[in-house]
C-alpha cells in the first residue's frame, strides 16, 4: 500500500512537471497570438457603490442593472468565436480591515473563470475600479500593501490554472501629482504586482501578466517616464484601453470639451461619424507608435477594452466600421488583441453590444463581422500598409478643415492645393494650425499670394516648417475671403519612412 502511493505521488509529481515544462515554453507573443478576439463582461463583476457599504455579491454582480451571468451566456458567446472573456472585477466590498478577501466574493469569482478555461476559452481578471478616484487604490504609494496583499491571496487561489487564465495589474488609475502623471508610483505598483504573482509558485512563475499602462492611455504610456518591470519569466504584454479617437469613441453628444488659452475659449465637438481616409491613418499612426514602442521588442500589447458609445447620435455604420477595423488591425497584427467592452443593458451612455439575457446581438452586423474575423475570413488591413515619407488628404474633416494627424512625426514641408475664383491674390488667405494632447495651440497665416500657379489654374503652396514645432495635427483652414476658395488637399512631408493606408485599395476590398 504505501509503495502504491509512493508511486502515484512520483507520477503526479511527473506529470506535473511535464506540464508545467510545457506551459513555460509559450512566450508572451505567442499567447496573445492564441487568444483571438476578446469580450469584456462588463458592468457586472466590476460594479460598485461609492459607499463602502456591505453588500452580497449578487447585489454587486447586479448593482449597475444587468443580470448575474451564467454558464450558457457564456457558451454562447464563444459560438461567435470569441477565445477570450476578460472580467473586470471591483474587490472594495469584499476586502476586510486586515486585507483578507471574502471567500464569498472569491467562489464567484472562481465559478465564472471555471466556466471560461473549461470553455477552453482564455480568460483575464483585474483589480478595476478599485483605483477610481476615491476608492483605496487610487490614494497610490500608500495603497502598495493592500495591493500586495490582494494579489498575492488572488494568485494563491488560482496557482494551479494553466495559461489560458491572465492576471491584469489594474485599470486606469490616475496617479498624479500636481497634475502630471505620476509614473514612479504606477512603476512601483507595477513591480510589486509582478514579484507578488511570481513568488507564489505554481503555474503563476510562468504565467502571462499583463502589465497596466499609464492610465491606460496610448500616449501616457508610450512615453519614456513608462518603465518595464523587471520579470524572472520575462513574460508580460502592456494593457491599453483603447477608445481613440476618444471624440468618436467615448465622449457623449451633450458633452464637448473646451479649453482656454491667450487666443481664447476653443471647443472640441464630440464625433458622430469615423471612416474617412484621415481616421484609417490615425489609426494606423496609433499602432505604428505602439509597435515602435513595445511590439517590435518582443512585448505584446492587449486593448483590454474597445468599443464606441451605442445609445448616442454616433453613426451606427461608422460604428460597424469602426469595431471591424480595430479588431481586424489587431488580429492581423502578431503580438496584438483586443477585447470589445460591452455593457450589455442599453444603458445611456454604455457600449451595448450583446443582449446577455435572450443570448443575442443588438446589431446583427456587428455579431456578422466578428464571426468573420473569428474564423479568419476578413480584409486583413496588413495587405494595405506602406512605407512613405509624406501623408495627403482629400476630404475635409467633420469641421469642414483638412487634418493629418502627424503624432510624433517631425514635419518639414506643408503642401496644400486650391481653387481660387478671384484674380486679387490679396482677398484670400489660410491658417495652418497645429494642436496638442495639453491644449496647446501653434498657428500662422498664408497669404494667397506665395502660392504658385499650376497648368489646371489652381494654386499649390509650399510651406517649410523645419524650424516650428508642430505636433500632434496639421489642420488648413480658410481664415479670410472663403467664398473665393476651394481646397483640394493637404499634404505634409516628414523626416524619415513611416507607415501608411491605402485607403481606397482597403475600402475597395471590403465591398468585394
Amino acid at each position: 500500500m504505501k509503495l502504491t502511493i509512493i508511486l502515484i505521488s512520483i507520477t503526479i509529481t511527473s506529470i506535473i512537471f511535464t506540464y508545467l515544462s510545457e506551459f513555460s515554453k509559450m512566450t508572451a507573443m505567442q499567447i496573445v497570438k492564441d487568444m483571438g478576439i476578446g469580450y469584456n463582461l462588463g458592468n457586472n463583476f466590476e460594479s460598485y457603490d461609492k459607499n463602502d457599504r456591505k453588500i452580497t455579491p449578487d447585489e454587486q454582480i447586479t448593482l449597475w442593472g444587468n443580470s448575474v451571468p451564467s454558464k450558457e451566456m457564456i457558451l454562447s458567446i464563444k459560438k461567435y468565436k470569441f477565445k477570450t472573456i476578460r472580467i473586470p472585477i471591483t474587490w472594495k466590498h469584499f476586502i476586510n480591515e486586515n486585507n483578507k478577501v471574502s471567500s464569498e466574493w472569491m467562489s464567484r469569482i472562481r465559478e465564472v473563470v471555471d466556466w471560461v478555461i473549461n470553455s477552453n476559452m482564455y480568460c483575464i481578471i483585474n483589480v478595476h475600479h478599485d483605483g477610481q478616484s476615491g476608492n483605496w487604490l487610487s490614494k497610490g504609494i500608500s495603497a502598495k500593501d493592500k495591493f500586495i496583499d490582494l494579489w498575492s491571496q488572488i494568485a494563491n487561489e488560482f496557482k494551479n490554472y494553466d495559461e489560458h487564465l491572465i492576471f491584469e495589474s489594474m485599470n486606469e488609475v490616475k496617479y498624479e501629482i500636481d497634475y502630471l502623471y505620476d509614473y514612479k508610483t504606477l512603476n512601483d505598483l507595477t513591480q510589486a504586482f509582478i514579484d507578488a504573482i511570481r513568488n507564489s509558485g505554481g503555474n503563476n512563475n510562468y504565467r502571462l501578466l499583463l502589465i497596466s499602462g499609464a492610465n491606460k492611455e496610448l500616449e501616457l504610456t508610450c512615453f519614456s517616464d513608462f518603465k518595464l518591470p523587471i520579470d524572472p519569466a520575462n513574460k508580460f504584454a502592456i494593457s491599453i484601453n483603447f477608445y481613440l479617437p476618444s471624440q468618436f469613441c467615448s465622449e457623449p453628444d451633450d458633452n464637448p470639451w473646451t479649453w482656454t488659452d491667450e487666443n481664447g475659449i476653443h471647443e472640441i465637438t464630440p464625433k458622430t461619424t469615423w471612416g474617412s481616409q484621415e481616421d484609417y491613418n490615425d489609426m494606423v499612426s496609433n499602432l505604428e507608435t505602439i509597435g515602435e514602442y513595445f511590439i517590435n521588442k518582443g512585448i505584446p500589447v492587449i486593448f483590454t477594452e474597445t468599443g464606441v458609445l451605442t445609445e448616442q447620435k454616433k453613426d451606427k455604420e461608422s460604428i460597424r466600421e469602426y469595431l471591424n477595423a480595430i479588431f481586424s488591425f489587431a488580429t492581423n497584427l502578431d503580438g496584438m488583441m483586443a477585447c470589445l467592452m460591452d455593457s450589455s443593458n442599453k444603458l445611456v451612455n454604455g457600449m451595448n453590444y450583446y443582449d446577455r439575457v435572450n443570448h443575442k446581438w443588438f446589431d446583427e452586423k456587428i455579431r456578422d463581422n466578428f464571426k468573420k474575423i473569428g474564423k479568419g475570413k476578413y480584409v486583413k488591413p496588413l495587405e494595405y500598409i506602406y512605407l512613405t515619407n509624406s501623408l495627403t488628404v482629400r476630404q475635409p474633416d467633420s469641421n469642414g478643415y483638412f487634418t493629418i494627424s502627424i503624432k510624433r512625426l517631425k514635419i518639414t514641408t506643408i503642401i496644400f492645393n486650391a481653387k481660387i475664383t478671384t484674380n486679387n491674390l490679396w482677398d484670400f488667405g489660410f491658417g495652418i494650425s497645429s494642436s496638442n494632447k495639453y491644449g496647446g495651440w501653434a498657428g500662422e497665416s498664408v497669404n494667397g499670394f506665395v502660392g504658385v500657379k499650376e497648368y489646371d489654374g489652381t494654386y499649390t503652396y509650399v510651406i517649410d516648417v523645419r524650424d516650428k514645432d508642430y505636433n500632434n495635427e496639421v489642420q488648413i483652414q480658410k481664415w479670410w475671403g472663403n467664398e473665393f476658395i476651394t481646397i483640394n488637399y493637404l499634404t505634409v512631408e516628414f523626416e524619415g519612412s513611416h507607415y501608411a493606408f491605402d485607403y481606397k485599395g482597403y475600402k475597395d476590398a471590403l465591398l468585394d
